[in-house]
């Protein structure tokens, strides 16, 4: 190691211990959105890292919210046992070590265990730190979690770059455009839905955002965005429908229908452009069928389900083993998260992860943010990637258990600063 990385390593050292002094002496409230943005946009972060230190940077990731989690955990007073007794803490931590069993009967040689620590590494242990963090400080801000991603989006259109292997992709070195794009989606849904984010912030970090995602030319994740917010917006109506308040919408519609006639104007006056902009895009199967039904991807990955389909029916019930359709094993993963846990899983695997997901967004129907992203991050996990790759949701529906409303009056209150109603939105 060299002496200037050496002093570098030295100096954040001292960085962590006077900000630990600081919480401990000042007895701050920390903000879980701080660990929730950290964990959720870290590839931002191990970018820079690789900038200036040799080495995988995933230790970060374990390390850094390790040290409020700690605080947190042995400053406790009223809630000393809440992780444990939390049900859906405990629903999902049932299925992950059912996941860790099916390697005892899993085919010799799977890379299962390496898709269960990712996906822990990513998400089970940066939710559970939130968790603790939260039952503490009852501290979460949707602006600072919109932020990260404002910084995320920048960084990704700054220092982006289009390789080889996806041309007229953008992508930050070492990382893939469905990542990015999905990471950039959902700073969009955290701004369209998130309470209390100042405005200007909204505006301008979807208009960033928007862009880094459109530069990946990545659709699956545009696709989940357009669907899980297209039922907010549902939902939403059918609130006003059932409250009467319908009568007050048509001053919207008479917006909305101003702001398409400008846009048709100008899309009309660059016609020529757009129509060249879409047509050399990957974007050319939304209006295409034909583009749709002879894309590469699209063919094969039916086939690579269809597979999946079949081992699942040969091992109904527990599955072949965490690992059993995913490289090496097999040429490809499934693209379909459900798919993928129920062939290698089973029905007893499937089953025990359906209900954690369903309980998480239950606990999630008081915040239509957090219930928009649990949708939408399902939505990208069931259209590309594997159970590792696909870690989003799994920490959204733990910090949905966080900030599920507690039992009693107090802890309610505390809790309602989170919520978001339908006649707010």
């Amino acid at each position: 190691m060299s002496l200037h990385i050496a002093l570098l390593f030295v100096l954040a050292a001292i960085i962590i211990l006077f900000l630990l002094q600081c919480i401990l002496y000042f007895k701050l409230k920390i903000d879980a959105a701080y660990v929730i943005g950290f964990c959720l946009y870290f590839d931002m972060f191990g970018y820079f890292y690789k900038q200036v230190f040799p080495g995988n940077a995933l230790f970060l990731l374990l390390a850094i919210p390790f040290v409020p989690a700690v605080i947190a955990w042995f400053s406790r007073e009223r809630e000393a046992h809440v992780l444990l007794k939390d049900q859906g803490v405990w629903l999902w931590g049932i299925w992950f070590f059912y996941g860790l069993a099916s390697l005892v009967w899993t085919v010799p040689g799977s890379a299962g265990l390496n898709k269960l620590v990712i996906l822990a590494v990513h998400a089970v242990i940066p939710g559970l730190y939130a968790y603790i963090i939260y039952k503490k400080y009852r501290r979460f801000s949707w602006t600072v979690l919109a932020l990260f991603g404002f910084a995320f989006a920048l960084v990704h259109l700054l220092f982006g770059e289009y390789s080889e292997m996806y041309p007229g992709r953008l992508s930050l070195p070492n990382s893939n455009p469905i990542f990015n794009a999905r990471m950039s989606l959902i700073t969009i849904t955290v701004c369209i839905w998130g309470k209390r984010i100042p405005w200007p912030i909204r505006i301008i970090t979807i208009a960033v955002a928007g862009a880094s995602a459109f530069a990946t030319q990545s659709r699956g994740p545009i696709v989940a965005f357009v669907i899980a917010n297209g039922l907010a917006v549902a939902y939403i109506l059918y609130g006003k429908y059932k409250r009467g308040e319908l009568r007050y919408l048509r001053r919207y519609v008479a917006g909305m229908l101003f702001v398409l006639c400008i846009g048709g104007l100008v899309a009309a006056h660059y016609a020529d452009e757009l129509q060249t902009l879409v047509s050399t895009s990957r974007f050319t199967i939304f209006f295409d069928r034909s583009q749709l039904v002879g894309d590469a991807n699209y063919i094969g990955r039916l086939d690579l389900q269809s597979k999946a389909m079949d081992q699942w029916s040969a091992h109904p019930f527990m599955g072949a083993g965490i690992g059993s359709v995913t490289p090496p094993l097999a040429h490809d993963f499934p693209h379909n998260v459900v798919l993928e846990i129920a062939s290698e899983l089973g029905i007893i695997g499937f089953g025990l992860w359906f209900l954690a997901y369903v309980f998480s967004l239950v606990s999630a129907r008081h915040s239509l943010a957090l219930a928009v992203l649990l949708l939408q991050t399902l939505g990208t996990a069931l259209l590309s990637g594997d159970m590792g790759f696909n870690f989003e949701y799994l920490l959204l529906a733990l910090l949905a258990c966080a900030l599920a409303p507690g039992k009693d009056k107090e802890v309610s209150q505390d809790h309602a600063q989170n919520y978001v109603h339908t006649h707010r939105s």
